[in-house]
């Protein structure tokens, strides 16, 4: 699942894909519902969450989080 360990590790995965996103929304409105999801139930043991969080932000063997299945990227203005 998408696990980030470190507050440094959530924004540089967010430097990385959210911002460059379609989905990202601006500043004054709320999140993008798949990083609320990651920032709600990270921590939650239950198998349905953590099934949830990994379709999400799936992790590769190596045990790293990949790309966002919900990301695209953003057109350039």
């Amino acid at each position: 699942m998408g696990y980030f360990s470190s507050g440094t590790e959530g924004l540089d995965y967010e430097d990385q894909y959210c911002v460059r996103c379609a989905h990202n929304p601006p500043e004054d409105e709320k999140c993008c519902p798949v990083w609320r999801a990651q920032m709600s139930y990270n921590y939650d043991a239950s198998a349905e969450a953590k099934d949830i969080l990994a379709m999400l932000i799936p992790r590769n063997e190596d045990g790293f989080n990949e790309q966002c299945t919900m990301f695209v990227e953003a057109r350039k203005p």
